[in-house]
């Protein structure tokens, strides 16, 4: 016979092992849930995850090299410069993988404008530096909240001017022939950016154009240039008036337009009206030409490309003309070869009555060689030499000319040009040869 108190130990045991059994289960499903809201199946992943572990476990980790398909490159845009040198632009992509890849080996990018024809001139733009990582929460909770009038000033919207002028060129040039031709031109442009982005260009100057037994011309030009990007277009519209001694004042007025065609090319359109500065004696006539047409540049390969030109054109004393160039240009390194070849043609020859050269049949045919390197930190130069043939009304004669140009770099804001010129292309109707030579120089200053 067992005791009252063994009985009722007995009765006890059932219960000790279901609450037992209870607590265990519980201990059990707290740590299950604890380790699931963790993430870790092991004590050591409970501790604190730092840079260095999450940069190792990326690194470790397969998900990204196993989706390299979903990474895509994507040249970076591209925007032609117009004929102002006005920085404008205007995005193009490419599907093709082909182009893609070609795109990433050269720094080259497709340009129109007539002086970026050398793609090796091109300047990539800098990289913009990454945004800065984000303050901790903590921090943010411990910036100090300005005042109304802080805020109130800090909120007003900066000032931006009218016109923001970044640039001053001015260009230089004295042309003389055997003949005691000269036409010597002085002209300053400058440059800036509108409030909206477009911007704006302002030119005049101070020419002089003389000719044996012709009153002696002298010329003050005064022209605006608007340039604005629309979509892929790049428009161009100027205008203005030039002022003369003893002359009345004349109107002139041009525009272009460009767009890209594809990837590779780029079509520009111009038009252009004013008085035909040719000699003084065009000049004292008053001839006036209305000349339009288009240009097309072609980049073939990264290191070779072609340029086309059409004009057509039309003088106020009935005349008119058509002229044709293309010139196919391959570099080698620092050194550039080139062949060119030129059209020209008018209806009537009205070189005796208005005085300007105006041959019913005109063609020039030359190769060419040329060559551009650094000499010095500060200082760039290039020569050039072509010959080949010219025909004039069917005689044939040889064409020739070399020239020679080079760049100073006197600041980091101040750059100019020099160059020297010689051409024995026919461009007067004469006995002799033309033996055209010019002087020419370039100032550049950035503000």
């Amino acid at each position: 016979m067992l005791s009252a108190c063994s009985y009722l130990k007995v009765l006890r045991l059932p219960g000790y092992f279901v609450g037992r059994h209870v607590i265990l289960c519980s201990l059990f499903l707290g740590e299950t849930l604890l380790e699931s809201a963790l993430g870790a199946s092991h004590l050591s992943n409970l501790e604190p995850y730092t840079l260095s572990s999450i940069v190792e476990d990326i690194s470790t980790s397969s998900t990204l090299s196993d989706r390299k398909e979903d990474v895509v490159l994507v040249p970076s845009p591209w925007f032609p410069a117009d004929f102002y040198s006005v920085s404008t632009q205007a995005s193009t992509q490419s599907s093709s993988s082909e182009f893609i890849e070609e795109y990433d080996k050269s720094d080259v990018l497709y340009l129109a404008a007539p002086e970026n024809f050398n793609p090796g001139l091109y300047v990539p733009p800098p990289n913009e530096p990454l945004p800065d990582s984000l303050p901790p929460s903590e921090s943010l909770e411990s910036e100090p909240i300005p005042p109304e009038s802080d805020k109130a000033e800090s909120e007003e919207t900066p000032f931006v001017p009218l016109w923001d002028i970044d640039g001053l060129t001015v260009n230089l040039s004295d042309d003389f022939s055997n003949f005691d031709q000269s036409n010597r031109i002085i002209e300053p442009n400058i440059t800036g950016t509108l409030p909206n982005g477009d911007r704006l260009t302002v030119s005049t100057g101070f020419n002089r154009y003389t000719q044996p037994d012709v009153d002696t011309v002298f010329n003050i030009p005064f022209k605006t240039a608007w340039s604005r990007e629309m979509g892929d277009f790049t428009t161009t519209v100027g205008g203005g008036v030039d002022f003369f001694n003893q002359l009345p004042v004349a109107i002139n007025l041009n525009t272009s337009t460009s767009i890209p065609i594809g990837t590779r090319a780029t079509l520009s359109f111009f038009i252009d009206y004013g008085p035909y500065k040719f000699n003084a004696t065009t000049l004292n006539n008053q001839i006036t030409a209305l000349r339009y047409g288009p240009n097309l540049y072609w980049q073939i390969t990264p290191d070779m490309y072609l340029f086309s030109l059409a004009r057509w054109g039309r003088y106020n004393d009935g005349n008119q003309e058509q002229q044709s160039f293309s010139r196919l240009e391959k570099k080698l390194g620092e050194f550039y070869i080139a062949g060119n070849v030129f059209t020209w043609r008018y209806r009537e020859d009205a070189e005796s009555a208005s005085g300007y050269f105006s041959p019913p049949d005109f063609l020039v045919a030359n190769g060419e060689i040329g060559w551009k390197g650094e000499v010095l930190e500060w200082l760039d130069c290039g020569a050039a030499a072509s010959w080949g043939q010219q025909r004039l009304n069917s005689n044939w004669s040889s064409a020739y000319s070399y020239n020679a140009t080079c760049t100073f770099q006197v600041t980091d804001f101040l750059e100019m040009d020099l160059g020297y010129a010689f051409s024995n292309v026919i461009a007067q109707t004469g006995s002799s040869a033309f033996n055209n030579r010019a002087i020419t120089g370039q100032v550049r200053a950035k503000f």
